[in-house]
């Protein structure tokens, strides 16, 4: 607005400048009027002269540019490598446009009144007795935001600089093979995180002793973040980040301040965007861009989306681990069949083209990715997953992407998502999506909602489906209590350990304890176990400064399913080291079960009477029924018996009612593979899944370094091979691979178990000839043969 000299009437009165009169304005106009529609952008403008670092990146970029086209012609280079580059800066323009325009806007919806942005974006057609009774505004909650702000600053700082900093490193450095990384500055600014709205759930859906709440937040500020990567300084800004992100106060105390601690995380991967700045501002385009937010996205789901979460403790008396630790609601198993109408990425000269798609499914920060199908726009990938789902308001969110190799970055396809709740409500939905963000496509999929038994017999029903889809049957509840007299890993200095517990493919890690020989962790760790007979939980204890194992041990998992409830409490096991160190855990089995339409709710009734029908164990009920497994030493003294005849004749009844569905093997002395295999006649595809391998020998004291190689005779046509495992008699692969075939006759599948050391005078340490005539269509068979050499 200009201003107007004092004998002009603008919009206001007169009034001299000598003159002490009050000055008399017009009256605004009201707020309340009906507005119509407009821009937004027309309000908020966000003009900022560029400095002299802008100023001279920008001049700098423009001399490399007439450099390259002054050399592309004196060198008489191809017009293409001219036109290319010029398309590539035209495109990293359009791209930085569109996002800097949103950015704007999601700044301009932070800082601007809410109903002021709902009346500009929806007029008229805001009727006036819509209201929103589950979600409601939080005003005064962003007015204590605003003070505390620059306090949470100086709590974000130590967050970032404590737990996010060694965890990007650490990512960076093993994954990505880049070199040291560290925050030089970090200030989020002066505009605050804004909660759009609160939703408290009431006394009817939560338990008594917690309080749970879900705010709509988002962060749109003027922060400014610097880091150091490989000597290369660097920066964010602009940054933006929503989500619902739910607070639980637990647990209720009858002491001040009355919640024992507040648990934060949110339900899903909350929306990532920022702007790179300083060197970085040279992969800020699309492809290059896309691999830095994947990097912080990760660490974001590593640390505060489901299931891992953040605590404050507000009390000395609450455990923080136990409180954290809760049971998942269910698991959702997904299959994704096909897609179909899907956009055509890869297109020709001719304007003709097809795509290479592939599908990534997640639900929180756990997530899986189906193989790519080359040259189609319908493709068929019939790949199954499972997930646990932790809490209702999760989603399952899947993305389709284009493959394309490097240096191109995967293109776009389409994205859907499912709401949990649903598929726990239905059972099981078999359902085409329509693909969103796109122009058309569509996915096919099947879910369905497994909850947890109690009864060893429904093992015998989860296993064939197993068999044939090599999907999980049982899920494994691990309780990582303490570990005792651990050795030091260098002499006269105490450890750091932490542990690692694997079964099969399957890995997760405990944090890591400093300084100390008896290590308390009270940690939870959930596994999903394809076949509890067979399958084997081992435990390494590791030692995080010199990256040393002090000790390890193997646990069969038959030994957890024949118990009584297929529970082990406080169990003390003995690590494969000569000192007495010991790691004590509780280990319980729960059979995925296939819940069918309102069963859930059936169930959830039913629970209280179940237990006034059924008092707690006593202790003599609670004590452990088996034998100590052949991990302990022959000569420990807590080897424990069994109690009594009746106990020993229900523990044989629940094994062999579990085991009868499978095939006995080979003799334990000899070599033998575990493989599973199946030939689906819809796709023409042979699928072998090599579990893995035992009894393999020893050559001049050097233990082997096994791989598994495998094609089909008479043609050997196509070779597969998985990956070596270093020093191992007993290796375990879970590796799956696909052989595409129009039919099995004459068809034999030839298997060879290979040293890569080559110490021998063959690498070839056994092979077997499996005939593909008999494997009936659609079925399939888990089995072990034996290797002859």
């Amino acid at each position: 607005m200009e201003n107007n000299p004092p004998s002009s009437s603008g919009n206001g009165a007169v009034v001299e400048p000598a003159a002490p009169a009050p000055v008399v304005t017009a009256a605004k106009p009201s707020t309340f009027k009906p507005i119509g529609p407009r821009d937004i952008r027309k309000k908020y403008k966000f003009i900022e002269p560029p400095g002299i670092v802008e100023w001279g990146i920008a001049f700098a970029k423009k001399c490399a540019l007439t450099v390259l086209i002054y050399s592309l012609g004196y060198f008489q280079v191809s017009t293409g490598w001219l036109v290319g580059p010029i398309i590539l800066m035209v495109m990293r323009e359009q791209w930085k446009r569109t996002h800097d325009a949103q950015r704007e806007i999601a700044k301009a919806a932070a800082k601007g009144d809410e109903r002021e942005i709902v009346l500009a974006r929806l007029g008229e057609n805001l009727p006036s007795w819509v209201i929103f009774p589950d979600v409601e505004r939080a005003e005064w909650l962003n007015q204590i935001i605003c003070q505390l702000w620059p306090r949470i600053n100086n709590y974000a700082y130590d967050l970032v600089v404590t737990a996010i900093e060694p965890a990007l490193r650490d990512t960076l450095a093993t994954s990505y093979k880049m070199g040291s990384f560290r925050f030089e500055k970090i200030i989020l600014g002066d505009m605050p995180l804004r909660v759009r709205g609160v939703k408290v759930y009431d006394s009817k859906r939560t338990d008594r002793d917690e309080i749970i709440m879900d705010l709509d937040v988002i962060y749109a500020g003027d922060c400014d973040i610097r880091f150091s990567l490989a000597k290369v300084k660097a920066g964010i800004k602009d940054l933006q980040l929503s989500g619902t992100l739910r607070l639980i106060l637990k647990p209720l105390i009858n002491q001040i301040p009355l919640v024992g601690g507040v648990q934060y995380y949110f339900l899903n991967p909350p929306l990532l965007d920022f702007n790179l700045i300083g060197m970085a501002d040279i992969f800020d385009m699309p492809g290059l861009s896309d691999l830095i937010r994947r990097i912080v996205q990760e660490q974001i789901s590593a640390m505060v989306v489901l299931p891992n979460k953040m605590f404050i403790q507000l009390s000395d008396d609450v455990n923080a681990r136990d409180t954290c630790a809760s049971e998942p609601r269910g698991v959702v198993r997904v299959c994704a069949i096909e897609a179909k109408n899907l956009l055509k990425k890869d297109v020709g000269v001719l304007g003709t083209g097809k795509s290479d798609p592939y599908v990534v499914l997640s639900v929180g920060a756990q997530q899986f990715k189906s193989k790519v199908i080359n040259n189609t726009v319908n493709p068929k990938w019939d790949f199954w997953c499972e997930m646990l789902v932790e809490e209702m308001g999760q989603t399952l969110n899947l993305t389709v992407y284009d493959h394309d190799d490097a240096p191109r970055t995967d293109e776009f396809l389409g994205r859907a998502t499912v709401d949990m709740s649903l598929v726990r409500r239905e059972g099981t939905i078999d359902i085409w999506l329509e693909l969103e963000d796109v122009r058309k496509g569509q996915i096919h999929l099947k879910l369905t909602w497994l909850g947890f038994s109690e009864n060893p017999a429904v093992l015998k029903e989860a296993m064939e489906l197993s068999q044939n889809y090599g999907v999980a049957t049982s899920l494994l509840t691990i309780r990582l209590d303490s570990a005792k007299n651990l050795p030091p890993a260098k002499e006269g200095h105490k450890p750091d350990p932490y542990a690692i517990l694997s079964i099969g493919k399957k890995q997760q890690e405990s944090v890591t304890l400093e300084k100390t020989d008896s290590p308390v962790y009270e940690e939870t760790f959930h596994f999903l176990v394809n076949n509890p007979l067979t399958d084997t939980l081992i435990v390494k204890m590791m030692d995080r400064k010199s990256s040393a194992e002090i000790g390890s041990l193997k646990q069969s998992l038959d030994t957890v399913f024949a118990r009584p409830s297929m529970t082990m409490e406080k169990q003390s096991l003995i690590l494969n080291v000569r000192s007495e160190a010991r790691v004590v855990m509780d280990m319980r089995l729960r059979i995925l079960q296939v819940k069918g339409k309102g069963e859930w709710e059936a169930e959830q009734e039913e629970e209280p009477k179940e237990e006034e029908n059924n008092p707690k164990q006593t202790e003599a009920e609670a004590e452990p029924l088996l034998p100590a497994t052949s991990t302990q030493h022959e000569g420990s003294s807590e080897t424990i018996s069994l109690s009594g005849e009746e106990d020993r004749v229900e523990e044989t009844k629940t094994t062999e009612l579990a085991t009868s569905a499978l095939k006995t093997g080979p003799s334990d002395n000899e070599m033998k593979i575990r493989l599973t295999i199946r030939y689906s006649a819809q796709t023409q595809m042979l699928v072998v899944v090599v579990i893995t391998v035992n009894g393999l020998p020893i050559y001049k004291d050097e233990l082997p370094d096994p791989y598994v190689k495998m094609y089909i005779l008479p043609e050997k046509s196509k070779k597969h091979k998985t990956e070596a495992q270093k020093d191992q008699t007993d290796p375990v692969y879970d590796e799956r691979f696909d052989f595409p075939l129009l039919d099995l006759h004459g068809k034999t599948l030839h298997v060879q178990v290979c040293d890569k050391k080559f110490m021998r005078k063959s690498p070839n340490m056994g092979q077997a000839f499996i005939p593909l005539d008999d494997l009936h269509t659609g079925n399939a068979i888990t089995n072990w043969y034996p290797l002859v050499q």
